[in-house]
């Protein structure tokens, strides 16, 4: 189950699952409520919604399944283990954000963000009304896509679409009894322009994991190593019992 991050939406895991379907995996990359091609209304979304959204997905699947949270999918795949911990071998966090319990995206930068730091944080304009927010694709480029080649950055670019704040802003609701449960797997990227390294290791260091492992690439390896990360994911994933 492949969540993608703030202002994407399935598509960008497309260039992945051809190889973790060749593999042997089924992969299933889903856009989450208001984003992508899914038209909820920002005003409605949240990541509990978000997370609800994706263990009805998990419902309809049989057997046990692996969870990858691209950067705020992190906050996604922490919810929907506390919802389905029995039904989730392990949840993989890929330069994700790795909260505690009543943590939102923003409290976490509330406390953690540095003004030097330039990153996705620094370059996000919002509506008027405060419940979407974007990054031009200008911007995006530079911290999402620095190391993909320059079509492939200019093409992801233009697909990025509003954020719908509320996926930003609420707050984790988690549980040792319930998320706790779920094995945790950590990918950092050390070149990660948006999601700074200093970041990533800090939030796996507050809520440990069973593993980390490290590739040296961008905010995106799904774009810019997709093979790399590929690899990398059927390795977690045979460490982990599927059925």
């Amino acid at each position: 189950m492949l969540i993608h991050g703030a202002w994407q939406g399935a598509w960008a895991w497309r260039r992945v699952i051809p190889l973790l379907e060749a593999q042997g995996h089924r992969a299933v990359a889903v856009d989450l409520p208001g984003n992508g091609h899914d038209d909820t209304a920002p005003g409605d979304v949240t990541t509990m919604l978000y997370a609800e959204h994706v263990a009805a997905i998990i419902d309809e699947i049989a057997g046990p399944v692996i969870v990858v949270g691209h950067s705020m999918g992190g906050t996604v795949a922490a919810q929907v283990s506390e919802l389905r911990p029995k039904r989730i071998a392990v949840a993989i966090y890929l330069c994700a954000f790795l909260l505690p319990d009543g943590e939102s995206i923003l409290d976490f930068y509330a406390r953690a963000w540095d003004d030097t730091m330039t990153g996705a944080h620094a370059r996000v304009s919002y509506s008027d009304d405060g419940l979407v927010s974007m990054i031009d694709p200008a911007s995006a480029k530079a911290v999402f896509y620095a190391q993909a080649k320059p079509r492939d950055a200019a093409w992801a670019a233009k697909q990025l679409t509003p954020q719908p704040e509320g996926g930003r802003r609420s707050k984790l609701k988690l549980s040792k009894a319930m998320f706790g449960r779920v094995p945790r797997v950590y990918i950092e990227t050390t070149q990660d322009a948006s999601v700074f390294i200093a970041l990533q290791r800090r939030m796996h260091a507050e809520t440990l994991c069973a593993r980390v492992f490290t590739l040296n690439t961008d905010h995106a390896p799904q774009l810019s190593a997709p093979e790399d990360l590929a690899k990398m994911l059927g390795n977690v994933a045979s460490l982990y019992d599927l059925g």
